[in-house]
């Protein structure tokens, strides 16, 4: 990997931001970053201790683009923690955190356009411009924090990204990112602010750990502006490996199709504190494809990102009205265990499925392996047909045993142990999601 060096406008500030020693290694950095040809060894996949699992939580884009305001965020992070929520599988109501969904992400809309530098989105010092619906973002995230609750920041947006690169603007990022108190942060492609490697060293410095979100869209590039990790590169925790995802009935499975080239089977560059990432959920949003299919296709979706290991970051506006469907779909133990579990390989793609009927018809089959040497496996049928009777030998997915098949939507076993081949059957946009454990 050549690793990108400052623009001729990328300027250091006059005075630098923390102690001198931080900054001297501060330019120090930047003058390797302009010469080395390899990627510095300081940002290996999971180089932070973060993220060693895929992170659940909720962020705003989805549900409300840029027009998020403050108040609107401590509505969501209340919906966060109301224990209000049945779900299967839980004796008890519940809240979304109990669920594991403890973190909120505000997104694009904070960011004060125009009211910096030549009107620019950046104060003189360096520090980022925001907008009035954010009167103070401090006490946000301390409110936040007082719910039980992580937070997560937004930076190098679409609204009113820089058009010139600058140090001293990366500084002031992280310098509020830090002082704000938030835990995480999404880093966007759209203004100049793409440096990975340096906003990761400029987090480092200050001491404290923060999960990192590059959202560069699936971009693999040379740089260190890339969206895409390597075996010993990766100074981010997940990573975006498609464009924007939506809420129209093909958009996610298609964005699942963008995670294959990181599931190598031998190497796979998804893997703990670097995890492939096909965009936000679109749960409880996915239009349905055909009339009555609502739950079943978006319980598919959920089941695609909890098969190949994703992070799980809601996306739907959170009133009871919108969770209420699908609730047992975000809140199923067994899904979302297959999602977290690590057995040495995030999931992978092993079967495409082209049926004869239809226009374009098409199932795809994909497996994640499980402790113990078990198996995930997930059947999607994204046809108006069903898919009858579809056998994979176990052989094939190199499982040699006995196993009793679970089902993972209904929690329950199917009937008899299985030894030479799977066979399932799943309806139209719909999707069959088991659980193999050997015997």
């Amino acid at each position: 990997r050549r690793v990108r060096g400052p623009s001729p406008d990328f300027m250091p500030m006059s005075a630098p931001v923390g102690t001198v020693q931080s900054s001297v290694l501060i330019l120090l950095a930047m003058a390797a970053i302009g010469q080395s040809a390899s990627v510095s060894k300081d940002f290996p996949p999971g180089w932070n201790g973060l993220a060693r699992t895929p992170p659940l939580g909720w962020r705003s884009w989805n549900a409300f683009g840029n027009r998020i305001t403050q108040d609107m965020m401590m509505v969501a992070a209340e919906a966060m923690v109301a224990k209000n929520r049945t779900v299967r599988g839980y004796s008890s109501t519940v809240s979304l955190c109990d669920l594991g969904y403890c973190s909120v992400g505000v997104d694009e809309g904070w960011e004060g356009c125009g009211a910096g530098v030549n009107g620019t989105q950046h104060h003189a010092d360096g520090t980022p411009t925001i907008d009035a619906a954010f009167p103070d973002t401090a006490r946000m995230v301390n409110e936040i924090h007082g719910l039980g609750l992580t937070a997560g920041w937004y930076l190098n947006g679409c609204k009113c990204g820089e058009k010139t690169e600058k140090l001293i603007n990366y500084e002031g990022d992280i310098q509020d990112l830090d002082g704000f108190g938030f835990d995480g942060v999404k880093i966007d492609g759209c203004g100049k602010q793409r440096n990975q490697t340096l906003y990761a060293l400029l987090m480092k410095r200050t001491g404290k750990n923060y999960t990192i979100e590059n959202c560069h869209w699936g971009d693999c590039t040379d740089s260190d502006d890339s969206s895409c990790p390597t075996q010993d590169w990766c100074p981010f925790n997940w990573y975006r490996t498609s464009g924007d995802i939506s809420s129209g009935p093909e958009s996610w499975l298609t964005n699942l199709q963008s995670t294959i080239k990181f599931q190598d089977y031998h190497a796979p560059l998804s893997q703990p504190g670097c995890w492939a990432y096909p965009d936000m959920l679109e749960v409880g949003r996915v239009e349905e494809p055909a009339p009555g299919t609502f739950l079943t296709w978006n319980r598919a979706h959920f089941g695609a990102w909890c098969i190949v290991s994703a992070p799980l970051i809601l996306g739907l506006e959170l009133t009871d009205n919108n969770l209420a469907p699908i609730l047992d779909v975000i809140g199923n133990k067994m899904a979302v265990g297959i999602n977290q579990a690590w057995a040495g390989h995030p999931g992978m793609l092993v079967e495409n499925i082209h049926q004869s009927i239809g226009s374009g018809a098409m199932a795809q089959l994909w497996v994640k392996p499980q402790p113990g040497k078990g198996l995930a496996a997930l059947l999607i049928n994204n046809s108006s047909q069903p898919l009858n009777n579809h056998s994979v030998a176990l052989s094939k997915l190199n499982m040699t045993s006995s196993y009793q098949v679970t089902n993972v939507w209904t929690q329950s076993m199917l009937v008899g142990p299985v030894s030479r081949e799977l066979t399932l059957t799943v309806q139209p946009y719909d999707s069959a999601f088991v659980l193999l454990t050997p015997l």
